[in-house]
């Protein structure tokens, strides 16, 4: 369908292009212009021509494995280059992509013509392309070069690959989700009012343009939401062609063989099942032609409630654990059961079943037919089968200064509102934001919501300290793959950093807008309570406050980190080795160089490692340390910072010398005492002198990268060690006596990881009721945990 605009464009050139190609656009049609905003393709279609549940073969092409190139396969609209090559890479000729066309056509159900002459005088040679190419012209699909000529070596550039897709869906009828902006008809088009692409104003033609943006917002197209660049001029490539083919595939009624159900979103966020709806489709044959009048059966079953409940029986029949849409006996074909309209398909609302999807969880279903009165059972009856999992919600959110997040704070009354924490910020520089979406307050990964398209109300407030804002303004931000989202602040500084400038002060203050396009894309509501802040997010504070000055720089504080947490110890001459970085700040929060820093550490249970005393900063702010111990005991070892500076934040960092686990008495007391041996707290206190037959110890190092923890035990003969303990997939994990998964428990080490490289703290208690046994030899290497 084209839009009134194309219509009557089309009419202009249909006479010119009896003489002469579509003429160019010398500049924007009507004033058009790529957004400066990101535009996101807003009339896609949730359903897809080969579902994930139809399992479609491959192609058996060994050039490639696309999906894309699988799907046009399975419909006959590719044949290959040959037998079992696609070449992806390759451009297509005019000749062949009228073949593509026709195939394609057909299969969406689109009536092609009788093929008869239309005029062309280049015509190839072969029967099937001259009738695809004057069936294609039949169609409106082509106009031809000339009024007279088809050019079928030419090969198909993208400006034309849009053009004759976008005019196929003009003769194509929508399937159930399938788009239709215009209101007078019942075939696919999309908008075409809005994009991003920056090289589509000028050198295609007028109709190029609109194809081009119209398939864009159909997501009929190869590129991401947003992307500025379409390469109109380029020769399409098979793979490309391929995607937009399988995409305006999804537009139509084509849908495989047989019964098949697919859901509009298999992964979704929060408790979003009001937005979400299953699609079954009964096809005789692949294509658009559905089959009327067939009885569905649906089953439901909540798999992360019902572990301990399978949805079939011993006898493979349904359990109590599994429940139906329709009908009125559960598993079994009735009258009552949802019934495939003429077009063959039917949709139900996910929160029209009696198995929703809650928050976090995972639903499975089933949709299966047969005679009326059949009862399914498992592993004998044909199913189709699809899977939805939620994630947490983003119901929180917490926001970090990413860009400084070292800079001084002070009590600043910013806004006549009374003292709150308020950082420094550099005049002449930007400060950026970052708010990242969570399902809880806390800091660990586990709580972060990967959500994009979430909408955050900014509302950044600028004046004087301690009287009423002078300036207001309001804007929204958007979620990124990752659920953040950013805001920049800056203030010009027109000299140097004199301090002759007076005092800027801002506060930034964030909010959920409860716009309808958070609803739309299912994203939680966060309330004014749930923004937070601090160093383990569980500060309610919705503002960032920031004062602007053009102060002097001077050290301020600094950081350290350790390259490694825990090191082997080592009693060779060369000793084991590590890396200590130090980075000094200003009161902006930016490193500053040349700046003398000195380093002394401590230890717990041994000798202190060796190293150069003093280092200089490199021009971020950077100092490094080398750091050399030769000793086979282990030990925890503090570094700590320091420079000549006054009014300095001297910093620390600790890192473990450790053994492996050595079979020694200490070992074996852990491996054979009674459980409750091997406390699950970071905080526990490690004096091994209780003689009760328990040794003592607790995590300190869960790495989970190498599947590894680093534990501090004292046993009853009085020695402590920092040891690590290894498991891998073959060992059995117990949970408060419930077996579980490598996966399962390490997603609960990682729970307990509220700081950087696995370095458990205090926050990480789970009190004394909690114990976890060790991997040995004289064990059963099993690793316990109850709390």
């Amino acid at each position: 369908m084209l839009s009134h605009l194309k219509k009557r464009l089309g009419v202009l050139t249909a006479i010119a292009v009896m003489a002469a190609l579509v003429p160019a656009l010398a500049a924007s049609p009507a004033g058009a212009a790529a957004s400066t905003t990101t535009q996101t393709k807003a009339d896609t279609t949730k359903y897809l021509a080969c579902p994930a549940s139809a399992s479609i073969a491959a192609a058996g092409f060994t050039d490639t494995t696309a999906t894309d190139v699988d799907c046009i396969k399975y419909y006959g609209i590719t044949e290959g280059v040959t037998a079992t090559t696609y070449e992806p890479a390759s451009t297509v000729t005019r000749e062949t992509m009228a073949l593509f066309l026709t195939r394609m056509a057909t299969t969406m159900g689109v009536t092609l013509g009788s093929g008869a002459d239309q005029g062309f005088t280049d015509l190839p040679t072969s029967a099937d392309s001259q009738v695809a190419i004057n069936q294609i012209k039949q169609l409106g699909v082509t106009v031809g070069k000339t009024a007279t000529t088809f050019a079928p070596d030419d090969n198909v550039t993208r400006e034309e690959m849009a053009m004759f897709i976008e005019r196929l869906l003009g003769n194509t009828a929508p399937g159930p989700n399938g788009n239709s902006d215009d209101t007078t008809t019942t075939n696919i088009s999309g908008n075409a009012l809005t994009y991003n692409y920056t090289d589509i104003d000028t050198g295609v033609t007028y109709e190029g343009h609109n194809a081009i943006v119209e398939l864009y917002q159909l997501g009929v197209t190869d590129d991401v939401s947003g992307a500025t660049s379409y390469r109109p001029s380029a020769d399409i490539t098979r793979a490309e062609m391929a995607t937009m083919m399988t995409n305006a595939l999804a537009h139509s009624n084509a849908a495989p063989e047989g019964l098949h159900v697919q859901v509009t979103h298999n992964a979704i966020v929060g408790a979003a099942a009001g937005t979400q709806e299953l699609m079954v489709t009964h096809r005789a044959a692949k294509g658009s032609t559905g089959v009327e009048g067939t009885l569905v059966d649906l089953i439901a079953y909540t798999t992360t409630t019902t572990l301990d409940s399978p949805a079939f029986g011993a006898t493979n029949l349904c359990s109590s654990a599994v429940n139906a849409y329709g009908g009125t006996t559960a598993c079994t074909v009735d009258v009552s059961d949802n019934v495939t309209s003429s077009t063959g398909n039917f949709e139900v609302a996910l929160n029209g079943l009696s198995v929703t999807v809650a928050e976090a969880g995972t639903v499975q279903y089933w949709a299966w037919t047969a005679a009326t009165g059949t009862v399914y059972v498992n592993g004998t009856s044909t199913a189709s089968t699809t899977t939805v999992s939620s994630s947490s919600g983003g119901d929180f959110a917490r926001w970090t200064v990413s860009s400084h997040p070292y800079a001084k704070s002070s009590s600043v009354d910013n806004d006549a509102s009374g003292a709150e924490t308020t950082i420094q910020g550099k005049m002449g520089s930007d400060i950026t934001v970052s708010v990242q979406l969570q399902s809880a307050e806390g800091v660990s990964p586990l709580l972060f919501v990967s959500q994009a398209g979430c909408k955050i109300a900014v509302q950044t407030r600028t004046g004087t300290s301690g009287v009423a804002a002078t300036t207001i303004t309001n804007s929204v931000i958007t979620t990124n793959a990752s659920g953040v989202a950013t805001y920049t602040a800056s203030k010009a500084e027109p000299t140097a950093l004199d301090d002759n400038d007076t005092a800027t002060h801002e506060v930034i203050t964030f909010s959920n807008p409860a716009l309808a396009a958070n609803t739309a894309v299912g994203c939680a509501e966060i309330g004014a309570s749930n923004f937070r802040t601090g160093a383990l997010g569980t500060t309610s504070d919705a503002r960032v406050s920031i004062r602007w000055s053009d102060e002097v720089r001077a050290l301020e504080q600094s950081t350290s980190a350790v390259a490694s947490p825990y090191v082997t110890a080592s009693g060779l001459t060369a000793g084991a080795n590590n890396t200590v970085t130090t980075t000094v700040y200003d009161q902006y929060g930016v490193g500053m160089s040349g700046q003398s820093v000195g380093l002394v550490s401590s230890i717990d249970l041994a000798t202190v490692s060796t190293f150069t005393v003093t280092r200089t900063t490199n021009a971020s702010g950077v100092a490094t340390f080398g750091v050399n111990r030769v000793a086979a005991t282990t030990g925890k070892e503090t570094f700590t910072a320091n420079t000549t500076a006054t009014d300095w934040d001297y910093s620390s960092v600790a890192a473990y010398w450790v053994v492996a686990a050595d079979g020694t008495e200490l070992d074996t007391d852990l491996a054979t005492s009674a459980p409750n041996n091997f406390t699950a707290s970071a905080s526990n206190a490690y004096d091994g002198s209780a003689a009760d037959g328990h040794p003592e110890g607790a995590l300190v190092i869960s790495d989970r990268a190498s599947d590894a923890l680093v534990a501090h035990v004292c046993g009853d003969n009085g020695g402590c060690k920092y040891m690590t303990y290894s498991y891998d997939s073959n060992d059995s994990f117990m949970v408060g006596g419930v077996a579980k998964t490598m996966a399962q428990f390490e997603t609960l080490l990682a729970a307990l990881t509220q700081s950087t490289a696995g370095v458990l703290t205090a926050a990480d208690d789970l009190g004394t009721a909690g114990y976890l046994r060790p991997q040995t030899a004289s064990y059963s290497s099993a690793w316990s945990w109850a709390g």
